[in-house]
């Protein structure tokens, strides 16, 4: 369970649930144990006088003054009975007509609470009480009905159900609110963070629950730091080839010095080096105008980064005139990271515009994957060279400009995204092409 919102509800619903199955015990038992008390103080009072009424005659058989018995005890199967043991002495209450109680015979001052069944099956409870009278052991138990107080006490248990389960759902209606109320800012930050990677904000608002800012102060504190770090290498890598341009060309005239002339393989060696130096310079130059300046984590947006990039290769390839068509079915946000995005595209369109003659198609397809697809009309690569192509710095032709690196790294691209890269002959302009097929939306 992975929800903070939902392991809350939970505990405080068990905990609910818990607190009130425990107060309607109490509360049932409670009213159970003084209604109890109060029956049996009762017949206690009833005992004694019992006890009053009992003597012993001249021929030592027990007898009882009925003057002094309550009148209830004389009414058959009235509820409230009384049974008087001494010896082999027995005197039941006339409410128990031929029925008797199981009741054991007690010392004197010995005292039992007792619960049985009655003559008519009804829910008795005994006091059973030890006396001493005229140098007998006398037993005297009395037992009431407690039927009309277990219904009165149902009833009430009812009652008190009903009552409880409607608090119970109000509280926990009211807790659902409390935590959805609580959990609201957590939301906002999750939609902030979709939006982070969709490159819609560059930053989470800092207007957080103080148990989060701590965390939201120290992502925004890595999204700065990772920003400025691509900021700098990017900077750093244009500056690089910048830089080098100039010693570069120096070398490049030391080979042609008269000095060197009669040294035939250095001078060979030296402008194969500086050349393969400039070739991956102004692959660096191209791939930095290409990138731009955007921000760090941002996503690919077709309809503007798309035909940016195509007026970039008409620029670079304005000797050629070539056409490049673009063709989408959708023009938002590709959740791709912009960089590897453009580097990918910039690629393969840079080497089919390398190899075109006139013309060059690029589309775009999204489904539950992002199918981009460069083709030109130049001579194409016969079937039996493109498994060579993905090796690293392999080129088929030494006399057209490059390093051999564009496929590789495209096709490594496309691999870090869970996809791949399919080179083949396009069907409609018969020349190269070049399809890289992405499942993920990030990088593995």
């Amino acid at each position: 369970m992975k929800s903070l919102q939902l392991r809350l509800g939970i505990g405080l619903l068990i905990s609910l649930v818990s607190v009130f199955m425990a107060l309607w015990w109490l509360t049932s038992s409670s009213i159970r144990y003084l209604a109890e008390e109060y029956v049996a103080s009762h017949l206690a009072h009833d005992a004694e006088s019992i006890i009053e009424a009992a003597h012993f005659e001249d021929n030592n058989t027990l007898e009882l003054k009925d003057d002094q018995i309550e009148p209830v005890y004389l009414q058959p199967f009235s509820g409230q009975y009384y049974q008087v043991i001494s010896g082999g002495h027995v005197l039941r209450s006339p409410s128990l007509v031929d029925q008797r109680l199981t009741i054991p015979a007690l010392s004197p001052g010995e005292t039992r609470r007792l619960y049985s069944t009655g003559p008519q099956q009804q829910a008795l409870i005994i006091m059973a009480y030890g006396y001493q009278r005229q140098n007998r052991t006398i037993t005297v138990a009395v037992a009431e009905d407690l039927s009309p107080l277990l219904t009165l006490i149902s009833a009430f248990q009812q009652r008190y159900a009903l009552i409880a389960l409607a608090l119970l759902l109000t509280l926990i209606t009211v807790q659902a609110l409390i935590l959805h109320s609580g959990f609201h800012p957590l939301k906002r930050i999750q939609q902030q963070i979709r939006d982070l990677e969709k490159g819609d904000r560059s930053q989470l608002d800092t207007e957080v629950p103080l148990e989060v800012s701590t965390l939201v102060a120290e992502v925004n504190w890595l999204l700065n730091v990772l920003e400025q770090r691509l900021q700098r290498s990017r900077n750093a890598l244009g500056d690089l080839a910048h830089a080098l341009k100039t010693p570069l060309t120096v070398l490049q005239q030391l080979a042609r010095e008269d000095a060197l002339q009669a040294h035939v393989d250095i001078c060979r060696t030296l402008e194969t080096q500086t050349s393969n130096m400039q070739r991956i310079m102004a692959r660096v130059l191209k791939r930095a105008r290409m990138a731009g300046s955007g921000p760090a984590l941002a996503k690919f947006d077709i309809a503007q980064e798309m035909p940016a990039l195509i007026n970039v290769l008409h620029t670079m390839y304005r000797d050629k005139q070539l056409t490049i068509d673009f063709a989408s079915p959708v023009t938002g946000t590709v959740l791709i990271d912009r960089e590897d995005m453009l580097e990918l595209t910039g690629n393969l369109l840079d080497n089919a515009c390398k190899w075109a003659r006139s013309r060059v198609n690029l589309s775009i397809a999204i489904n539950h994957k992002v199918c981009l697809r460069v083709e030109d009309d130049g001579p194409g690569v016969p079937d039996a060279d493109i498994a060579h192509l993905l090796q690293r710095g392999t080129r088929l032709d030494e006399n057209v400009s490059g390093h051999g690196l564009g496929l590789s790294i495209a096709k490594l691209i496309a691999e870090q995204y869970g996809g791949h890269l399919k080179l083949g002959r396009s069907k409609t302009l018969g020349g190269f092409s070049a399809e890289a097929i992405l499942s993920k939306t990030e990088p593995l």
